[in-house]
């Protein structure tokens, strides 16, 4: 949006000096509501890009108070042209909130964004995941490096539980139940919110093997995933090592089709989703597994489930009853 880099950094310091008290109280409503502090970064950082919009439309400072539900229309269509509607949605929930969040300061009395509509996406769009073999595969394509056994349990807690990059990037080592019997992990996920996942019994002696035996020894973190310099391990490191996984998975021929998806982190999840309908769990049961807050969430993995459904239709032979 703007010429230079300098450019760029001076305005955006600009920006936050001008609208210091409005993203203020967008955070404080944001951490009073429970939002972990990745949402704040995002919900704030979509804001910013707005108020960086308004600025360079008008050449000025904009009062929020001025700002039309035209403007913030004229943002999200020229901003996200040809663009995911999820991210436009997205950003049109961050509106939302962000002057929801100056009602309730008694700075507004009404809310510009509240009225503009969500773009409609793609129904009965089928998630991208992989299928047994795919997995199975995917996790022999691990690098047999010294990170070996860590990268193996990131990647299983992803795709055999569910966990999101930041639910892995979050873990502690005070959050394995330590159960021979029955072990599990508490995850805190989206809002701050915890929930509980019961482990394969596999899965939870390969995370004590990794804690034991390859664990970097210190004392000062309880972050149970760490890199070589002892730190937490980053999400963008826990991203990085699954796209590398995948390249290593696509260059095998038979597998070579694959470089046509969309992989990513993200579907290791969207695998273990569409896995549990395939096994008949019910659906409040995989909910609560990843932790959705809604349940028309999950309902997107039961359209894998009819899918199946059809082709095992359409593979029944019934013409013999209507001879």
């Amino acid at each position: 949006m703007f010429s230079t880099k300098e450019q760029h950094s001076n305005i955006e310091q600009q920006l936050y000096d001008y609208y210091e008290e409005e993203l203020d109280i967008l955070q404080t409503y944001l951490e009073d509501l429970g939002y972990s502090d990745f949402t704040i970064r995002s919900y704030t950082y979509d804001i910013k890009l707005f108020l960086a919009y308004l600025y360079e439309k008008q050449a000025a400072f904009v009062d929020v108070e001025t700002v039309s539900k035209r403007e913030i229309s004229s943002f999200l269509r020229k901003q996200h042209r040809n663009k995911a509607k999820s991210t436009r949605n997205r950003r049109l929930m961050s509106l939302r909130t962000f002057y929801k969040s100056l009602i309730k300061a008694e700075i507004l009395d009404y809310n510009p964004a509240q009225d503009i509509e969500m773009a409609k996406q793609e129904n009965g769009r089928l998630p991208v995941y992989l299928s047994d073999d795919e997995l199975d595969h995917f996790l022999a394509s691990i690098a047999p490096n010294e990170d070996y056994i860590r990268n193996k349990c990131m990647l299983m807690l992803m795709s055999l539980t569910g966990l999101r990059v930041i639910e892995v990037h979050n873990l502690n080592t005070q959050d394995i139940i330590r159960d021979s019997n029955e072990p599990g992990i508490e995850v805190l996920g989206k809002g701050n919110k915890t929930r509980y996942i019961p482990l394969p019994i596999p899965l939870y002696q390969l995370l004590l093997e990794y804690e034991k035996m390859y664990r970097p020894k210190v004392s000062n973190s309880n972050a149970f995933f760490l890199s070589k310099r002892g730190k937490r391990i980053s999400r963008r490191r826990i991203q990085e090592i699954t796209t590398e996984t995948f390249d290593r998975l696509k260059e095998r021929k038979e597998f070579a089709y694959l470089s046509q998806k969309k992989l990513s982190a993200h579907k290791l999840r969207h695998t273990f989703g569409t896995g549990m309908v395939r096994e008949g769990a019910d659906l409040v049961t995989i909910q609560q597994l990843m932790g959705h807050t809604n349940l028309n969430t999950t309902q997107i993995y039961t359209h894998v489930n009819n899918k199946q459904k059809q082709e095992a239709m359409n593979n029944k032979d019934v013409s013999r009853f209507f001879n």
